[in-house]
């Protein structure tokens, strides 16, 4: 499975405009402007070899990658080990990923190599039929998420947009570098929450740093 997770990597790192290139079989590396910056194991685990990029844009695509290889890791296990789904009247094959409450997450591989595909749907009545499905082109994380909302397992909530994090993760920057007055227990409490949320949205950090200068540049064109 090495090859495969580390063409599915490779195709997904690229969606969100990482670059890579398998320069071994046992690994896939992480480029910088065409440098080693670091590099995937067969199992997910990333690791930094002796002469790879030690900047701070290197650590920042880092720390970019690595839930990413996580989750294909996660999803491309699942479904390699998950049974097939029974249910009547399916137009192409899912794999059972896990089901709750009479909810149902299922994924596929596609053909020729397109990614995958995954659902939530609904049991009918007997049990022997679903419906009402939300698909998701290559957004495991997505349909996860559904699938615990559906079953009831989270609550709606709880649950935020990246739209929403980025907002949260905005305020809770312009906190800390603002002269607020806050005590040790709530610095470290914001600085628990922001890293969350770079951990759920792998480029924040790059957002958010884009987004304060494109702020800054606003400000400096309204007092020309």
């Amino acid at each position: 499975m090495d090859r495969k997770y580390f063409n599915e990597l490779s195709r997904i790192l690229a969606k969100q405009g990482i670059k890579s290139t398998v320069q071994r079989e046992d690994n896939l590396t992480i480029l910088l402007d065409g440098l080693p910056a670091c590099h995937v194991g067969a199992t997910s685990q990333m690791f930094v070899a002796p002469g790879d990029l030690r900047t701070p844009d290197a650590d920042e695509l880092y720390h970019r990658t690595s839930p990413i290889t996580e989750t294909v890791r996660e999803y491309m296990t699942a479904i390699e080990k998950a049974p097939l789904l029974k249910a009547r009247d399916l137009d192409e094959d899912f794999r059972l990923l896990t089901e709750f409450n009479g909810t149902v997450l299922a994924g596929r591989e596609t053909e020729k190599g397109y990614g995958y595909k995954f659902v939530t749907w609904q049991r009918d009545y007997d049990g022997t039929g679903v419906g009402q499905g939300h698909y998701y082109i290559d957004n495991y994380t997505a349909a996860k998420e559904d699938f615990a909302e559906r079953a009831g397992l989270v609550p709606r909530e709880r649950l935020f947009t990246d739209e929403q994090l980025t907002e949260i993760y905005r305020c809770l920057r312009n906190t800390m570098d603002s002269e607020h007055e806050l005590t040790y227990e709530q610095e470290k409490l914001i600085e628990k929450t922001a890293s969350q949320i770079e951990y759920a949205v792998p480029d924040m950090r790059e957002q958010f740093a884009e987004a304060q200068e494109a702020e800054k540049q606003q400000h400096m064109n309204m007092e020309m």
